[in-house]
């Protein structure tokens, strides 16, 4: 029998209704390439923007510092509130990193190596001021918060399909972040709509948009390249319909604020990024059953994201099928090879696609086979019994 699911039923966690249109008016042009600085150098542009207000720089080669005051400044939930784990745990590792601490960690003795201030010193014992001692349990106590904050597969049927679980109460909806690694703090705003149906304003220091929407009540500072000076807004949208989810994502270059890209679903937890560029967010599909695709972002030399095709597309963990009509498949999908038939009652596997057409399934004795979608719509649950089809 084909399984259908309700999807009322399929959500366990928080949904806020009433998602319309996502509508961004962003002030500022494509975003500039810049002149690169000697390494830790930060210039000034002669000519401010003319398109806002905000203070023109040059961006910096790497980033120096995280939060550039930690050893002599006690922090406070409005510097790291919203910041990312990956932000956090290198946060908190910088202080030590100023002393010299020798990291074993292949990461961080990476990242920090890669630092004009970092001089590793063996002699150094991890002793703290207590300034640095109260930053570093602060940090620490944001980081067990984020952990507790997850993003997890909400279905046995598809792990792709997420939702949090936790508390999410210590997300700021105002920030002060060092965004484009100049070391000076912008000041990030997310502010609520006076009226119920209006619309939420981002705003980074002089610089406000619109996001016609209503979103989660929290913005989140993300750094999706670790190797390069940005950090990077993102909001994400909650919907009763999961197709409608979505996360957006903006930088900010010391002259302008810009939409980088609009990825389907949750993207914006530091588990769906590797800190190098790479960015994963599932996106529903209905072509054979009602599945998600994990789909893969890349950041480009512009920090804009862009869909990386893939060859394959898992249906994880694959769906069992029972054969209702012959069908006919091939072991290679592009038809090399000569045809044969599974017949009804022959169970098989639903494994992926290629998002071209070409479905793959595993028989019941191992072997991997292509079955070709048709050009026009067609009912397969007629062909195959226990699909998931959500109503």
């Amino acid at each position: 029998m084909t399984k259908w699911v309700n999807k009322m039923d399929f959500w366990k966690f928080r949904i806020i209704y009433g998602v319309i249109a996502l509508s961004l008016i962003v002030s500022g042009c494509t975003y500039a390439e810049k002149e690169k600085a000697a390494e830790g150098a930060v210039g000034d542009i002669v000519a401010a923007s003319e398109t806002t207000a905000a203070p023109s720089t040059v961006a910096v080669a790497i980033r120096e510092y995280i939060l550039k005051d930690s050893s002599n400044t006690l922090l406070s939930p409005e510097k790291i509130g919203s910041l990312d784990n990956r932000i956090l745990k290198l946060a908190r590792n910088e202080i030590f990193a100023r002393h010299g601490y020798v990291f074993k960690q292949k990461d961080l003795k990476d990242y920090f190596a890669a630092k004009p201030w970092y001089h590793a010193d063996s002699a150094y014992k991890e002793h703290l001021s207590p300034i640095e001692k109260q930053n570093v349990a602060l940090l620490r106590d944001y980081e067990a918060k984020y952990a507790g904050y997850r993003l997890e597969p909400s279905h046995t049927d598809d792990v792709h399909l997420r939702g949090y679980i936790g508390d999410s109460g210590f997300k700021q909806k105002k920030m002060n972040v060092d965004l484009n690694g100049d070391g000076r703090e912008e000041e990030i705003q997310l502010i609520s709509p006076a009226m119920e149906l209006g619309a939420f304003k981002l705003k980074v220091n002089n610089i406000t948009m619109e996001v016609d929407s209503e979103l989660l009540p929290y913005l989140d500072i993300v750094d999706l390249d670790i190797d390069d000076p940005y950090f990077e807004i993102a909001l994400q949208m909650d919907s009763q319909m999961v197709s409608l989810r979505s996360t957006s994502f903006y930088t900010y270059d010391g002259e302008t604020l810009k939409q980088m890209g609009e990825l389907p679903d949750f993207s914006a937890r530091s588990s769906m990024f590797d800190g190098h560029g790479r960015v994963v967010s599932a996106k529903e599909s209905n072509d054979f059953q009602t599945w998600f695709r994990n789909l893969v972002f890349r950041l480009d030399a512009e920090h804009s994201l862009h869909e990386e095709q893939q060859d394959f597309y898992p249906m994880e963990p694959p769906t069992p099928l029972t054969i209702k009509k012959k069908i006919a498949v091939q072991f290679h999908k592009d038809g090399t090879d000569e045809a044969f038939s599974l017949e009804p009652g022959d169970n098989v596997k639903f494994m992926g696609d290629d998002k071209l057409g070409h479905i793959k399934l595993q028989t019941s004795t191992g072997k991997e086979v292509w079955y070709t979608m048709g050009d026009e719509y067609v009912d397969y649950s007629s062909f195959f019994d226990g699909l998931i089809l959500y109503d």
